[in-house]
């Protein structure tokens, strides 16, 4: 996640084998088909689907958005040299270009805005399930959009020594510019590695743990009190609603699981980089750990997919059926109550 990892595929013809190059260029476009048209299916479903609405269905079209983001303006980046199609004349635009997209600056504020909001979609489980006297005044609407509105300003700020990083010269055009002291590095790297993995995974690790807890024991709780006695129709309800929390939390550990796949071999390679580790520049694990980062943006929908059976539904709801108001997400307002806790 530096500016010397962060090399486009067409600037190391000479190192890399052609065979090598046409593979990542095929990663990536993969990436971004999928992406595109996966986040895309995510956001028209929750939207489109009346019983699926809820605060944590709001998150997930945010994290959607973001991750669409990702794969139609940033990925492509990546397929095109980058600074050679930099103008070498310092100041006003070709300043602008170089700091800004050159850099990877937008990449990565998308992509940590991603981790922020599924840091966000975690936190208001943990909220709704482990004090959920607290969940309407914590989560209410104005609070909602406040939060999603951080994950955007705090990435953008976690990235502002990105353009930092760039110069453009007169002779070579847009390039990286050294770290002041190794000392200012290592430093740095502690920083990013900490903000950009260590504090999200430590985060969204105890949420998980957390609401996996009170979870289980509200379903044991259950189950004692039916076995020694038939459940009523509120204890019913209860049990039928912890069921479908229980399917949205196995839905969150899968993609904080991805969410380590993906990025710890880019975080903890750059981590060791910044602290003077004699790592190869150019090497297929540098470019593979960017894929797998980027690739982050496309496998959220597949999870949805793969273990959420109302998500599953609701596809079926919206392309598979008539369209007409009655069939799209029509139920009684008990389904619409118990689904919604599902996403």
């Amino acid at each position: 996640m530096d500016n010397s990892t962060e090399t486009s595929l067409n600037e190391t013809d000479t190192k890399e084998t052609d065979g090598f190059n046409k593979f990542v260029l095929a990663l990536y476009g993969i990436i971004c088909v999928v992406g595109v048209i996966g986040n895309l299916l995510v956001a028209i479903v929750l939207l489109r689907v009346p019983s699926l609405r809820s605060n944590t269905s709001d998150f997930l079209v945010h994290l959607s958005i973001v991750d669409f983001m990702v794969c139609v303006l940033v990925i492509p980046t990546y397929l095109t040299p980058a600074g050679s199609k930099t103008p070498a004349n310092p100041g006003g635009f070709a300043e602008f270009w170089c700091r800004f997209y050159t850099s990877k600056f937008l990449y990565w504020s998308f992509a940590i805005t991603s981790v922020f909001s599924l840091i966000t979609v975690n936190m208001e489980r943990y909220v709704a399930i482990v004090y959920p006297h607290k969940y309407k005044k914590v989560f209410s609407r104005r609070n909602k959009y406040l939060m999603i509105a951080t994950c955007w300003v705090l990435a953008a700020i976690t990235k502002l020594y990105k353009p930092c990083l760039f110069e453009v010269d007169r002779e070579k055009g847009c390039r990286s510019v050294p770290w002041p002291s190794k000392g200012a590095q290592a430093a740095f790297g502690v920083y990013n590695f900490t903000v950009n993995f260590f504090a999200p995974f430590v985060l969204m690790g105890f949420a998980q743990w957390r609401v996996i807890s009170s979870l289980n024991r509200q379903v044991k709780v259950l189950n004692r009190r039916a076995d020694s006695s038939v459940l009523n129709p509120r204890d019913q309800r209860e049990m039928w609603q912890l069921r479908a929390s229980q399917t949205l939390v196995k839905t969150l550990l899968v993609c904080v699981i991805s969410f380590v796949v993906c990025w710890a071999p880019n975080q903890v390679r750059f981590l060791l980089l910044n602290l003077g580790a004699p790592l190869q520049q150019g090497s297929h694990f540098q470019f593979i750990s960017v894929i797998l980062s980027v690739g982050n943006s496309c496998v959220n929908p597949v999870i949805y997919t793969l273990t959420n059976k109302p998500f599953r539904k609701g596809i079926r709801d919206v392309f598979c059926k008539k369209r007409d108001s009655n069939q799209v997400g029509n139920s009684t307002s008990g389904t619409v109550a118990t689904v919604s806790q599902t996403l």
